[in-house]
């Protein structure tokens, strides 16, 4: 993608070889360019494809808790953002939702829309996560609290995103029940020792505290999920049937 010489937005002259405005903040990128330059430069810029998403997710993987951590610390350069890593992630697994839909439902529409609305609850939801971390970890602040949600629901979804293929095929054979197994049990060990390393609590505290988030938390994505499957029933009258 070819650079420009001066800021689009306020007309800068811009300093040689610089992805932002100096003045502005504006992207330097060209955006006037053909469709397959700028959809690489977007996919590049969401999944931050340049060696920081591998190692990111390598340990967000074997390192329960060390992201969230190294966020406090300011050590924020060497891995993809929070937020952007959940929002990748999170596309990734609807789409593969949205790919496994006719298994499940032989109403395509109809499973998408409410993928579609569990997806919107989820986003809203792990804020949710994040005060009931507050609540029970005092001296903990509250965006410390929502980097580690973050981080948490986003190895979530790589888990499911293991299970469900899984689960889609249990008819076919035990052994995919079997299957399942392994990540669930990778899945609770994950959410243990990250709780224990990004709040250094013993361990007696951090079982107690952290199973009574999930159960609260649980409680809460139950009920969310009720109203949401009564929405769509209510304004999806074929979902009756």
């Amino acid at each position: 993608m070819k650079p420009i010489n001066r800021c689009n937005n306020c007309k800068q002259q811009l300093i040689e070889n610089s992805a932002y405005c100096h003045i502005c903040g504006q992207s330097t990128r060209n955006y006037n360019d053909n469709f397959w330059s700028v959809a690489k430069s977007q996919m590049h810029e969401l999944l931050d494809i340049d060696g920081r998403l591998s190692r990111t997710l390598k340990v967000l993987i074997t390192q329960p808790g060390e992201l969230s951590k190294a966020f406090k610390n300011g050590q924020r350069v060497l891995y993809t953002p929070p937020l952007r890593l959940y929002i990748a992630i999170s596309i990734l697994f609807f789409l593969l939702i949205a790919y496994l839909g006719p298994i499940y439902s032989p109403n395509t529409s109809e499973f998408d829309k409410t993928a579609d609305y569990y997806a919107r609850s989820m986003f809203v939801l792990f804020p949710i996560f994040a005060l009931l971390i507050g609540m029970f970890f005092k001296q903990s602040r509250f965006i410390y609290n929502l980097v580690f949600s973050l981080h948490i629901h986003t190895l979530v979804y790589l888990v499911l995103m293991v299970i469900t293929p899984l689960e889609a095929n249990e008819l076919r054979h035990t052994a995919f029940v079997w299957l399942q197994i392994p990540p669930t049990l990778y899945l609770g060990w994950h959410y243990l020792v990250a709780f224990h390393h990004a709040y250094e609590q013993s361990w007696t505290k951090t079982v107690i505290k952290s199973g009574a988030i999930f159960m609260i938390y649980m409680s809460i994505l139950g009920i969310a999920f009720d109203v949401v499957l009564t929405h769509i029933i209510n304004t999806s009258p074929t979902l009756l049937h």
